[in-house]
């Protein structure tokens, strides 16, 4: 009697840690590139990185930034080839992106011309 009551305990709680345990939480990573295409009716951008390129689904809340403005994926299509940053999360071979950043170019640093002097005339 005492066998199967502690082969029902270790039972139970074999199924009562399966049922409680937490699925694992997808790891957030970057990429970035330039935009090659968007798809607006399925939300979705191509991101090419050198000859590698991403698909990344949006979120139907991922944030869309340039600068400090936000923008909607219809303003994503006037953006083709410009650089962005992605942060995306990657489960069952699709690329769920929840925030994209276009990345405003840095301006070229200015050219310094050394000063001319005049030797005095004398």
């Amino acid at each position: 009697m005492h066998r199967s009551s502690f082969v029902a305990i270790i039972g139970t709680l074999a199924l009562t840690a399966t049922v409680f345990a937490a699925p694992a939480k997808p790891k957030e990573e970057w990429a970035s590139g330039q935009i090659e295409r968007v798809d607006t009716a399925a939300k979705s951008v191509v991101v090419k990185q050198g000859t590698h390129e991403m698909t990344f689904v949006l979120a139907s809340d991922a944030q869309l930034m340039a600068g400090k403005k936000t923008f909607q994926v219809a303003d994503l299509a006037n953006d083709v080839g410009r650089h962005v940053k992605v942060r995306y999360t990657a489960q069952s071979g699709t690329n769920t992106a929840n925030r994209l950043e276009i990345v405003e170019a840095t301006p070229a640093k200015a050219a310094t011309a050394k000063p001319t002097t005049k030797k005095p005339t004398n």
